[in-house]
């Protein structure tokens, strides 16, 4: 049986067939040498429609006219914006819980660089390289590594469901940014109750309710070590008041486990705050939208450096404090109280012992403590 094609009532020279799952789009014309030929554009799945087939029809016809290199014409290229429009819409749909905080740095700050309209096979690796030096003088390593693996992403993924014989140019580029990720501060017991102090008093210019939301915010974290993002996820069904129990989506491992509520952090208000919450809704939520880890940050931020960062290099990941020396803190205070190590691990689903192991300094510390006790008159 042959194919069906159905034209696009709308737009002209564009195409499409229906499969059991999905619409694939087409668009057809003149190649340089004469021949009519029909190209792929993509998969309704994957965010492409008849407007952007007619679009690239467009595009190639004017390369034509133009008398470009015809290996556009040859085989289809997508633009540096196309390719991640694609690439983000497929996180979309997969539901990835990072998808808009990938989305908005990708945007905000690399596609600048490159050219929103550039093709994707223009972009070679030493404009690669050349990226990674000028952000280095202004950014955090881990920051332009993930700006890297955000625009290596994009290439695997078209690579993968469009184009198979382009290149991805930034292939192993963010593996030569050296990357420290091993916090050494943590707060003292002292410093988090002048933490949890500052938040119950700090009304944030007439907007308790977000002030409320960060104090439920960091006594989450200081109870269950999860990530922002595993906090920030955390929806009413997930809490079970009775055990205290709470299930935690990693988004860095991909997999639930189980976290716990602290006794004597969380008030009788926060349990009945909690409790009085709808069932499949958020617990942070704020003016009808889930609270993001950007709002988080914007106001913590001043926070954190007034009460801790004082003198500190912004660069200085290991001594500054941020949203995530709360899951080191409460790593490091369940190694200080002999805690053995595998619990730590499940508690903050480490997937690798080796993760865990940092903290044995800590553990080493305690030792000498306990020894130095020993024989007192």
């Amino acid at each position: 049986m042959a194919t069906q094609y159905i034209k696009s009532k709308k737009y002209t020279g564009v195409s499409y067939r229906k499969t059991a799952t999905d619409t694939i789009y087409y668009c057809s014309y003149k190649t340089k040498a004469g021949n009519y030929s029909r190209f792929k554009v993509g998969y309704r799945s994957a965010g492409c429609t008849e407007k952007m087939a007619y679009e690239y029809m467009q595009q190639q016809k004017q390369r034509i006219r133009l008398g470009e290199d015809d290996r556009y014409t040859k085989k289809r290229i997508l633009s540096l914006e196309e390719g991640a429009k694609l690439y983000f819409e497929y996180l979309r749909l997969k539901q990835a819980s990072d998808h808009k905080n990938s989305r908005n740095k990708f945007f905000n700050h690399v596609i600048g660089y490159f050219g929103r309209k550039t093709p994707l096979d223009d972009i070679t690796s030493t404009q690669i390289h050349e990226y990674k030096l000028l952000k280095l003088k202004t950014h955090a390593p881990a920051t332009v590594a993930m700006h890297i693996s955000i625009l290596s992403s994009i290439y695997n993924h078209v690579i993968k469901e469009h184009i198979p014989h382009l290149k991805n140019p930034a292939r192993g580029i963010e593996k030569s940014i050296h990357v420290d990720n091993a916090r050494e501060r943590y707060l003292s017991t002292k410093e988090i109750e002048l933490l949890l102090e500052v938040l119950r008093t700090n009304k944030y210019n007439n907007k308790p309710h977000i002030a409320s939301l960060l104090l439920l915010f960091v006594k989450f974290a200081l109870s269950t070590g999860a990530r922002a993002s595993s906090i920030l996820n955390i929806k009413r069904n997930d809490i079970d008041l009775s055990t205290r129990a709470v299930q935690l989506y990693d988004t860095k491992n991909k997999s639930w486990y189980t976290g716990f509520l602290h006794s004597k952090l969380f008030t009788q208000e926060d349990i009945e705050f909690i409790d009085a919450q709808p069932k499949y809704r958020y617990i942070f939520w704020n003016k009808n939208r889930q609270l993001t880890h950007r709002i988080v940050m914007y106001h913590m931020r001043p926070i954190y450096n007034d009460l801790f960062n004082q003198g500190l290099d912004k660069n200085d990941a290991k001594n500054r404090v941020c949203n995530h020396t709360l899951r080191h803190t409460f790593a490091s205070h369940l190694t200080i109280n002999q805690v053995p190590l595998f619990e730590i691990q499940k508690l903050l689903n480490h997937k690798d012992i080796k993760m865990t192991l940092r903290y044995m300094k800590l553990a080493e510390a305690n030792k000498v403590s306990a020894v130095e006790r020993l024989y007192k008159e």
